[in-house]
């Protein structure tokens, strides 16, 4: 009888240490116009990357992470709200009232929607929002603070609040103010770290590089002396954000909290097309077709390296399993064990599996839609992804592509597969059926 009530204890003891397991902090790190080809561990020639490399070194390389939309307010909604940005009439970037008047759209991203720092904070998160904003335009009057997204502490650029200068040290006499964006974004990001104690916390992180203005100062030179322009710039902005990346690995463990931190790396879009007026965006796709707000692969299809000591596989690359932007939400939240709000559908899946390094039968499609200018490989409209098959469309063409075989879509199998077509655009009127009048 003794035996049995200390083997009971024993128990006891051992399921409520699983159930009491802590809570992970989340770190999501998210570049801006950064190519997937830009990285060193993606095969980029002459960008050093060492922190990121190291990043995907101890962690897991997705290679298959799609963003919500080619371009940043719409991406960044997705990231937050675990819904396509149409649903929410976010169909570009956040602009002027006018502009956005013009385009159907609100002024800002709305409040009334679940939230992923909200959410998180609910489940006892500290919250917090450093760098770029863009989910209200920079000049539009009344946009809701951060904190009525549910972050406890901000700051921030092209957004409203507290600027990302404010109460940092940066020393911005020795070059453009765009060269120290990303740096006092990391500063405030580090003193968070350092100030949650044992409290579990969400940080979005938002970098400035790569979008225009790309900058870089004397400093930022040093590992490109002979290197001509616009590409020494761009290089040099790349590792400078790759520093920034370094300092966020050293915060997490001089803190201790290594193996209980989920650190993600990111990017909003594909690289900034390629025009005489924004000189230095020569970011690269990695050989895949299309860039910035468009639909193709080279658009949509942007780094995703997740780290988590003893959680996710270290030094794995994965090829195959399909991510999607509307996946965080949902993925942060049974990562945190807090349940999705009541009678709240996500677009996005929690991946927390693939992640963890298993297999993941993906249950719904990817969608998109793009409301902007049509020209080149920004024409398709619509796009629908299943598997390693993805359509695009507008109200002129379609086309097929299977990335799995045609990464770069160059082969366009519509011809070849009509009941396949079929079927996904049967699936794409039905998603669309589901949005608001679209403008």
């Amino acid at each position: 009888m003794k035996l049995q009530w200390i083997m009971h204890i024993g128990l006891f003891c051992l399921v409520s240490a699983v159930t009491a397991a802590p809570k992970p902090n989340i770190i999501f790190i998210y570049c801006d116009d950064l190519g997937w080809g830009d990285l060193a561990c993606h095969g980029h020639p002459e960008i050093k990357t060492p922190h990121l490399d190291r990043l995907a070194r101890e962690g897991t390389d997705f290679h298959q992470f799609m963003v919500a939309s080619p371009v940043c307010s719409p991406s960044r909604a997705g990231i937050l709200t675990g819904q396509y940005p149409s649903r929410l009439g976010v169909f570009q970037h956040f602009a002027t009232h006018e502009q956005n008047v013009e385009r159907g759209m609100p002024d800002w991203l709305p409040t009334d929607v679940p939230l992923l720092p909200q959410l998180l904070k609910d489940a006892g998160y500290r919250t917090a929002h450093y760098g770029k904003w863009h989910l209200s335009g920079g000049k539009v009057k009344n946009a809701p603070l951060p904190s009525v997204y549910g972050y406890d502490d901000a700051a921030v650029w092209v957004g409203p609040g507290r600027h990302v200068f404010t109460g940092s040290v940066i020393d911005r006499s020795k070059g453009e103010a765009s060269s120290f964006l990303s740096v006092a974004a990391t500063e405030h990001a580090i003193r968070f770290i350092k100030d949650s104690g044992d409290q579990p916390f969400l940080i979005n992180l938002w970098l400035h590089e790569t979008h225009h203005v790309i900058t870089a100062t004397e400093e930022d030179r040093k590992p490109y002396p002979v290197v001509a322009e616009p590409q020494q710039t761009y290089y040099s902005a790349v590792t400078r954000m790759d520093k920034q990346v370094g300092r966020i690995l050293d915060a997490v463990e001089a803190a201790g909290i290594d193996e209980n931190t989920l650190i993600i790396f990111s990017s909003d879009n594909g690289p900034e097309s390629l025009n005489t007026h924004l000189e230095y965006s020569v970011g690269v796709t990695g050989g895949m077709k299309g860039r910035k707000r468009s639909l193709f692969m080279g658009g949509v299809c942007v780094p995703f390296i997740a780290r988590w000591p003893g959680t996710v596989p270290a030094g794995r690359v994965d090829e195959e399993t399909l991510l999607g932007g509307v996946d965080m939400l949902p993925t942060f939240l049974a990562a945190a064990g807090q349940a999705l709000p009541s009678g709240f559908d996500p677009d996005g899946i929690n991946v927390l599996p693939a992640l963890r390094g298993q297999k993941l039968e993906r249950t719904k499609p990817l969608f998109w839609h793009w409301a902007g200018t049509s020209h080149n490989e920004n024409w398709p409209r619509f796009g629908i992804r299943e598997g390693s098959w993805t359509l695009l469309m507008d109200d002129k063409k379609i086309e097929l592509y299977d990335v799995s075989k045609d990464r770069g879509q160059q082969e366009n199998l519509v011809e070849d597969h009509p009941e396949r077509v079929d079927r996904m655009l049967k699936a794409l009127a039905a998603w669309k059926a589901t949005l608001p009048a679209l403008p």
